[in-house]
């Protein structure tokens, strides 16, 4: 498998990528992963939970050339190995790709560049991938009409999270980057509208941390912020409401029992939501005062209801799953 970043970077790429390994290797599958030695001081050759993993040292990642050159003089990575799939970064395999022809190869595109709509060159980077793989997975269905995709198979993450108790408290969660594609900013400004006051506790960090903080600070609103941090995924224990917008964390949400409530800020977010299987049982807004009108007329009824049916869902989507539509895609 090739992918840009891999454990111990923190990500729901990363994350994806490794409780799949686990899960292939748990069914006897040998691995070697690929990615980028994005620290100095990690080892350009490690194992970890019985998957090879290779780095790809950190002088080479700056240039395409450098990339390229690594992949060939350890060409025979790829020359052993049954199948290759990749997470994204086709354009690493590209040249290979051209002298391995009949080498079966395999994408998964996760997610989408930026926070705003693709540029056409982008779209046609994909596309040539897409056209390149023997079959494709996308995380989410909204890539059809933005990248037009046409995959094989349509998925949207894997978790195992164990249903968390009800809590009563006004309170919510928030875990992920603190940027504008995933609408912080936003949900704070929805914590000073919503009446009753709610509490906020934030998990995670990201290029608009500071700028969070300091909005909390001078509107003196109930905003905890822990960074990163494993207590985070306690946080479905402790609170009622999941403030987040990825698919990953809206699956962990789900898991757990707790009413999902995202935010879009373009249009491309917004069908990145809207096209979710569970779509009808989020909360989903355009903005701060979108999310805290949503919240207060919600009834409790129909919170229970949105967090039933949710659940019933997410609760298949666990890493046996995933694999099985790994190889499902490999038989092709």
């Amino acid at each position: 498998m090739l992918c840009r970043w891999y454990e111990p970077h923190i990500g729901g790429v990363e994350r994806h990528v490794k409780g799949l390994a686990r899960e292939l290797r748990r069914r006897k599958h040998q691995l070697t992963i690929i990615t980028e030695q994005y620290q100095t001081n990690l080892p350009l050759e490690a194992k970890l939970e019985g998957v090879k993993v290779w780095r790809i040292p950190y002088p080479a990642l700056k240039s395409k050339r450098g990339v390229w050159q690594w992949l060939k003089e350890r060409r025979e990575l790829v020359e052993k190995a049954d199948l290759v799939h990749i997470h994204d970064v086709f354009w690493w395999y590209a040249p290979t790709r051209l002298k391995l022809k009949q080498k079966p190869v395999y994408i998964t595109f996760h997610g989408y560049e930026g926070s705003r709509p693709p540029r056409w060159q982008a779209v046609v980077q994909r596309k040539t991938a897409e056209t390149w793989c023997r079959g494709s997975i996308c995380i989410g269905g909204f890539m059809k009409k933005w990248y037009l995709a046409r995959p094989d198979i349509i998925l949207y993450g894997a978790a195992e999270v164990k249903p968390a108790p009800w809590v009563k408290s006004r309170s919510a969660v928030y875990l992920g980057r603190l940027d504008e594609d995933a609408g912080i900013l936003e949900y704070i400004k929805a914590i000073q509208i919503i009446k009753p006051e709610i509490t906020l506790d934030v998990y995670g960090d990201g290029p608009q941390a500071v700028e969070a903080r300091q909005m909390v600070k001078q509107r003196r609103l109930p905003v905890a912020f822990h960074g990163w941090s494993h207590e985070g995924d306690k946080g479905w224990r402790k609170t009622h409401w999941a403030m987040v917008s990825r698919y990953l964390a809206i699956l962990e949400a789900m898991q757990a029992k707790r009413l999902v409530v995202a935010v879009y800020n373009n249009r491309i977010k917004r069908d990145y939501l809207l096209c979710h299987p569970q779509a009808k049982n989020m909360l989903i807004a355009g903005g701060a005062e979108a999310i805290a009108e949503q919240m207060m007329a919600l009834t409790a009824e129909a919170e229970r209801a949105k967090i039933n049916q949710a659940y019933r869902w997410a609760k298949g989507q666990t890493w046996s799953h995933l694999a099985d539509k790994y190889e499902q895609l490999w038989k092709r």
